[in-house]
């Protein structure tokens, strides 16, 4: 209601709350008021609604969206977006937009694991898919990452490089995304008699201050690996910035590796070693697991008697940033 009100200019919605949510509605290109009203009149039931927590350069949605765009368009669907900005009211809001206007399925990355309020929105109105890997109970329909995987293909590739002392960093908040790779690294460590050693930064707002943070303090104590995975590309920058400010050479002193492939991580100055994760599939899967529920729900038969799940790994995309251990530091 609070959204509404702001994009209708109401006087009792503070000019802070209006400016965020109009920026927010510019940036997906939402048509309020009369738009809206034609929208809903139309038969939206075979439109794709999606929600993402961002979709700048630093994150892997804007790719799964043209992916999951051009996917459904290829089936003559067309797909509704909506941008929470990682803001828990907003997006509960856009989760009430796609349920009044009817959209046969809603694909959402959730801010948290915590989706009982979204189930709540949508309950026998809209069918959820999840994406993201913050979700990935067997009653709920989803596309995940198989993040432990890359956990172990990370400690694996840098072991056989002769590293024997690898730290994990990771950041807050320990959604099960985190978990699974502190469970695979931790799993995959213990796999090849190695001592896992994991760092968490829980005060920093953003991950490339995350990695600055505990690849400091590690600098200050003296205690370093020969090689450190991390749990996000702008966490790996953020690693690979402190130790050139403290004249580390990678990867000859210290090898860093991150996760995501994000643009800038092939960026001259970084050279970084990462994974790509597979959009494109994720886009496609999604939009098939759509396709399946809503063809059900036309049917007689009705909603799907067990829920869907797709599960995809990423790739190992090898850069200058790993290189062999040559003992420790």
């Amino acid at each position: 209601m609070a959204v509404s009100k702001a994009l209708k200019d109401a006087p009792d919605i503070s000019s802070a709350l209006k400016k965020k949510v109009i920026s927010v509605a510019n940036e997906i290109g939402y048509m309020p008021n009369a738009s809206a009203r034609h929208l809903s009149s139309k038969n939206t039931a075979h439109n794709i609604g999606m929600i993402v927590p961002s979709l700048g350069a630093d994150t892997a949605y804007n790719e799964a969206f043209q992916s999951i765009s051009e996917a459904a368009a290829h089936k003559n669907h067309s797909v509704l977006l909506g941008v929470s900005a990682r803001n828990k009211d907003l997006e509960r809001q856009y989760c009430r937009i796609m349920c009044e206007n009817r959209v046969g399925v809603l694909i959402i990355s959730p801010i948290s694991s915590d989706i009982e309020d979204i189930k709540q929105i949508c309950d026998q109105t809209v069918p959820l898919i999840f994406i993201g890997g913050k979700v990935d109970s067997e009653e709920e329909h989803c596309v995940h990452l198989n993040y432990s995987k890359s956990a172990a293909l990370a400690v694996d590739y840098l072991y056989h490089l002769g590293h024997q002392k690898i730290f994990l960093f990771l950041y807050h908040p320990m959604n099960k995304t985190i978990m699974q790779k502190k469970e695979g690294y931790e799993k995959a460590m213990i796999k090849n008699n190695l001592e896992p050693v994991v760092y968490l930064e829980g005060e920093s707002s953003d991950t490339y201050s995350a990695g600055c943070i505990l690849m400091e303090t590690l600098i200050k104590t003296n205690n370093l690996p020969t090689a450190i995975w991390c749990a996000s590309d702008l966490m790996a920058i953020g690693v690979i910035d402190t130790l050139k400010k403290y004249r580390f050479r990678v990867p000859e002193d210290i090898s860093v590796m991150g996760h995501d492939n994000l643009p800038f991580s092939k960026f001259e100055a970084y050279q970084l070693t990462t994974f790509e994760v597979p959009k494109k599939a994720l886009g496609e899967a999604a939009v098939s697991m759509a396709l399946r529920i809503m063809e059900k729900s036309d049917t007689e038969e009705g909603d799907m008697e067990k829920a869907l799940h797709v599960s995809l790994e990423a790739t190992l995309i090898k850069r200058r940033s790993t290189g062999k251990a040559v003992g420790n530091i």
